[in-house]
């Protein structure tokens, strides 16, 4: 929307100097890009979705550079360095030096006709450049954005999924189950007496606790299922196509599988768990709290138990 609207306000002010100027071409070609520009800024801005709107934007812009140099040749040729690294904001790195070189194969004809071949040389070598320069920009750029978007999501101590992660998580199970109604339940899992490890075996044999109990439940669970961390020693795991019957035998599994296993030398661990079936129409904080709410039940009841939510 900013590059839309951005070109618009930018190239306004030479349309209108070309009506003054009597050069009726140029000027309905800055007219198009603007108005151009203008919709798309317009239709971003209405519709808050940008799906398609970057390659029309593109196409627009690198397609009206090029009539504008073979209308008026090559002395406006610097707007193409503006232009080409705007494509670099709007697209993904690969398309947009694909467009881009394009755009510059396009134009070579008119510079080698039209400029002396120092010239001629030296402004086809810095548009690659720039272009170079542009494509490793995006794809660091890029390549941050990712890392970063893993690391705000992650659980730094078991990799895990972190809470925003679940909550996504949820927003994304409720939308699908609305359009194609399905099973899907949440086990909330909370280790009982964690606080008494941290007291008696240190902070560093609790944190050992959380890695071995999260490897142990990655083993049993499928891959199309999700493990997450909520905090502290609380874990969820969603059961992707479970109703609640199914669900209660994955966390009972679940149970015993920790209780038989040693997570800590010479030290018994259980966990408490709380299992909800997702119900239709229902909020992610009302399924969550069902869920939560069975999991107090289970370690109100004596501990080392499943509880289902009703």
């Amino acid at each position: 929307m900013a590059m839309a609207f951005g070109g618009a306000f930018a190239i306004l002010p030479f349309a209108t100097m070309r009506i003054i100027q009597n050069e009726w071409l140029i000027a309905m070609v800055d007219f198009m890009l603007v108005i151009g520009m203008s919709m798309l800024g317009g239709y971003v801005y209405l519709s808050r979705s940008t799906k398609y709107t970057g390659i029309i934007l593109s196409v627009l812009s690198l397609g009206g550079l090029c009539l504008v140099l073979y209308i008026k040749g090559p002395s406006l040729i610097y707007w193409a360095y503006p232009t080409m690294v705007g494509m670099y904001f709007v697209l993904a790195p690969r398309t947009a030096i694909i467009l881009c070189l394009l755009a510059a194969a396009i134009l070579t004809p008119l510079l080698a006709q039209q400029l002396e071949t120092s010239i001629f040389i030296a402004i086809v070598m810095t548009l690659l450049v720039n272009n170079a320069f542009a494509y490793i920009f995006a794809v660091g750029k890029n390549r941050q954005r990712d890392q970063l978007a893993l690391l705000v999501r992650t659980d730094p101590l078991t990799n895990t999924g972190n809470r925003r992660a679940f909550d996504e998580k949820l927003d994304d199970i409720i939308a699908n189950v609305k359009r194609t109604p399905q099973s899907v339940s949440l086990a909330l899992i909370d280790i009982d007496f964690f606080k008494r490890i941290n007291d008696n075996f240190g902070h560093a044999a609790g944190d050992i606790v959380l890695i071995n109990l999260v490897k142990l439940i990655t083993t049993r669970i499928r891959e199309t299922d999700g493990l997450y961390r909520l905090g502290g020693e609380e874990f969820v795991v969603v059961v992707n196509g479970a109703d609640l019957s199914t669900a209660e035998k994955v966390s009972e599994e679940l149970r015993y599988l920790i209780e038989s296993t040693e997570l800590l030398d010479a030290e018994k661990i259980t966990v408490s768990l709380g299992t909800a079936e997702y119900h239709s129409d229902e909020t992610a904080r009302n399924w969550l709290s069902r869920a939560d709410t069975a999991l107090y039940e289970a370690k109100n009841s004596g501990r080392n138990k499943v509880c289902l939510a009703k």
